[in-house]
C-alpha cells in the first residue's frame, strides 16, 4: 500500500531532497508540494493525501495556524510538523493545533522517515529530546469549541484573583510575598493556589512556570 505524502516548506533545496528521499523509499509518493499557506490549502484539498509534512516556520504564516486549518478542512487528515525549531511554546501549540508528530530537520533521514510512517499509522512522535510533559499537558487541555477555530485559553477558567496570584507565582514571589502584595492572608493565598493548580491539572509551582513560558507570560 502506497503512503501518499504533501510536502509543505519553503526552502526548496530542502523540500527537493525530502521528496527525493521519499521517493526512494517502497510505498512513499509525494503528490503535492507547496511554499506557503495558501498553496498549501490548495493543493491538499486538491490531492488529499495520506499524510501532510508541514514546516512550522512558513513564510507570512504561522505552521500551527496552518494545521489547524488543514484540520478544519477536514477532521481526519494526519499533518506531521518537520522544523528546525523545537522548544517547548511551538511543540505545544502544533500539538495543540492537532498535529499528529513533531519531527526536527536535525534528525537523520531514517528517523525522519520512522516518523512519516509513524503519522500514517496514526501514531503519535515526538523527537527526540521533546518532553514528553508538553504531549500530555496539551492532551488535558480543554478543546476549542465546535463553531471556532481558536482553542480555548488555559487561564480563562482562572478568576481574577487566581489569575492575580498566577502572575505572581510564576514571577516568582513567596506566599508571603503574594499575601503581603494582596492584602491577604498566606492560607487565602494557598487555598487560591491549590484551586489553580486543579483548574490547569497542574501538580506544582514549576509546572505554573512551565505553562506560563508556553503562553509566552514569564516576565522579562
Amino acid at each position: 500500500m502506497t503512503t501518499t505524502v504533501a510536502l509543505v516548506d519553503d526552502h526548496k533545496l530542502f523540500r527537493e531532497g525530502l521528496r527525493a528521499l521519499l521517493q526512494s523509499q517502497p510505498g512513499f509518493s509525494v503528490v503535492a508540494e507547496a511554499t506557503n499557506a495558501d498553496e498549501a490549502y490548495r493543493a491538499v484539498r486538491e490531492t488529499e493525501p495520506d499524510v501532510v509534512v508541514l514546516d512550522m516556520l512558513l513564510p507570512g504564516s504561522n505552521g500551527a495556524s496552518v494545521a489547524r486549518e488543514l484540520l478544519r478542512q477536514n477532521p481526519t487528515r494526519k499533518v506531521i510538523a518537520l522544523s528546525m525549531v523545537k522548544d517547548e511554546q511551538h511543540v505545544a501549540n502544533a500539538l495543540d493545533a492537532g498535529v499528529l508528530g513533531y519531527a526536527s530537520k536535525e534528525q537523520s533521514a531514517e528517523d525522519v522517515l520512522a516518523a512519516i510512517r509513524a503519522v500514517a499509522q496514526r501514531q503519535t512522535y515526538l523527537a527526540p529530546g521533546i518532553s514528553r510533559v508538553v504531549l500530555e499537558d496539551v492532551r488535558r487541555r480543554p478543546r476549542a469549541p465546535p463553531n471556532g477555530d481558536v482553542p480555548i485559553a488555559p487561564l480563562a477558567q482562572l478568576t481574577q484573583r487566581e489569575r492575580e496570584i498566577f502572575d505572581l507565582t510564576v514571577g516568582g514571589a513567596s506566599t508571603a510575598s503574594i499575601a503581603s502584595q494582596l492584602y491577604i492572608s498566606k492560607r487565602t493565598v494557598e487555598t487560591h493556589r491549590a484551586r489553580i493548580l486543579r483548574k490547569l491539572n497542574a501538580h506544582s509551582a514549576t509546572d505554573l512556570v512551565r505553562l506560563a513560558a508556553r503562553l509566552g507570560l514569564l516576565p522579562l
